[in-house]
Parts: structure tokens; sequence; C-alpha cells
């Protein structure tokens, strides 16, 4: 036997997909989104790192604790499993 899931998109558009299809397609889009964390989080430390010994306006500081505060945003998406 055959299992689907129904996925109902924003658009009210209906999407059939085999469980063993969406197994596959999370763990793509867990992939991704590691690859996009790694990113942004290796271009903050070259920033930081590049501006090590200058004297930072506070808009630029501001700007980088905003960042900061974007990437802590889409980690909270998934709250971090705690070991029990």
């Amino acid at each position: 036997m055959i299992h689907t899931l129904n996925i109902y998109c924003s658009n009210n558009e209906e999407i059939l997909m085999k469980l063993s299809e969406l197994t596959t397609a999370i763990a793509g889009v867990s992939v991704q989104l590691t690859k996009a964390q790694d990113e942004i989080l290796a271009k903050i430390a070259a920033l930081e790192l590049a501006l090590t010994d200058v004297e930072l306006p506070e808009e630029a500081n501001d700007a980088i604790n905003s960042l900061r505060g974007q990437v802590q945003s889409l980690d909270d998406i998934v709250p971090d499993v705690i070991p029990e």
C-alpha cells in the first residue's frame, strides 16, 4: 500500500507527495538551511575580523548586531532539541 500526504499551499493548490518523498524533501531543505547558516556565520566572522582594528561608527555596530539578530531569528524557527 502506498501512503500519500496531502499538502496544501497558500494558494489552495493541493500537492500529493509520497511519504518516502517527504523524508527526502525535508532532508534536502535541512541541508540547504545548514549551508545558508554556515555561509551567513562565515560572512559575519569575516566582517568582524576585517574590522578588528577599526573604530566603527555606532550605526555600523548596530547593523552588525541587527544581522546577528536576524541569524538568531532564523535559528529560533526550529527550537533546539534539549537532550534529556
